[in-house]
């Protein structure tokens, strides 16, 4: 959950500034903030939905390679380029999405009842601090590097959570097993 705050905070952080850069409208700039927060939000019943009935280690993978996609197609985006930025920042909202609802799935699943809701109040104050420092940090990572570089070193650090769901999974079996809730 703190990985896929941090990576969406940084990259949405900054993205206005790298759009202005490009010479856009506060309108435009503005529509695609706004359809990047529907990308976090409009899926998340379809997202629940899934983690209910699949492995949850497969959608804390779709969100990893959906955030490393996502913050790739942003990090190879120029600035003029609203639809490219569009696309990386909503698939970032909609890898947002699966990150955090498989995340707080699979966190509460690991927890007996009576501590679950202490466990959870302990990851929403990671997963907002992390956040808070990726959004403070993006603007100094990008001043010293770029947009680009920022962007991609965000995307590298969503792969994290592919390891962290394949993991588990592959030590448990010597191999990654067809169908397996994780």
């Amino acid at each position: 959950m703190a990985v896929g705050q941090a990576v969406m905070v940084a990259i949405m952080t900054v993205t206005p500034l790298h759009m202005d850069d490009g010479r856009h409208e506060t309108q435009i700039i503005g529509l695609v903030i706004s359809l990047h927060i529907v990308g976090m939000y409009f899926f998340a019943p379809i997202v629940g939905w899934l983690v209910d009935r699949l492995p949850t280690a497969l959608i804390l993978t779709a969100a990893g390679i959906t955030l490393f996609i996502g913050a790739e197609t942003a990090s190879h985006t120029d600035p003029e380029d609203s639809a490219g930025v569009f696309v990386g920042l909503f698939l970032i909202g909609v890898g947002w999405s699966f990150a955090m609802i498989s995340g707080s799935a699979l966190l509460t699943a690991s927890f007996p009842a009576h501590q679950r809701a202490a466990v959870q109040g302990a990851a929403d104050f990671t997963m907002v601090f992390s956040g808070a420092v990726a959004g403070v940090a993006s603007g100094v990572i990008v001043e010293a590097s770029s947009y680009h570089g920022l962007s991609h070193w965000a995307g590298v650090a969503a792969l994290s959570l592919v390891a962290a769901a394949v993991y588990p999974v592959v030590t448990r079996t010597g191999r990654a097993p067809a169908t397996a809730r994780g």
